[in-house]
C-alpha cells in the first residue's frame, strides 16, 4: 500500500515538474517580459519557476525515500 502511494506521489511530482517547465518555456518565448514593470507574463514565468523549484526537490526526495524503503 505504501509503495503504491509513493509511486503515485512520484508520478504526480513528475507531472508537476513537466507542466511547470512547459509553462516556463511558453511564457519565456511568447510573453513580453519587460524589466521595469510587473506584467501577466512576469507572473506566469515567476509562478512556474516557483512551482518547479518546490516540486523538483520534492520529486528527488520522494524518489530517494522510495528507494530506501
Amino acid at each position: 500500500m505504501a509503495r503504491s502511494r509513493s509511486r503515485n506521489v512520484v508520478r504526480l511530482l513528475v507531472v508537476v515538474v513537466v507542466v511547470a517547465a512547459m509553462v516556463f518555456a511558453i511564457g519565456v518565448t511568447t510573453l513580453e517580459l519587460p524589466r521595469d514593470r510587473v506584467t501577466a507574463g512576469t507572473l506566469v514565468v515567476g509562478t512556474s519557476l516557483l512551482v518547479g523549484s518546490l516540486a523538483l526537490p520534492a520529486l528527488l526526495f520522494a524518489g530517494w525515500r522510495s528507494q530506501t524503503e
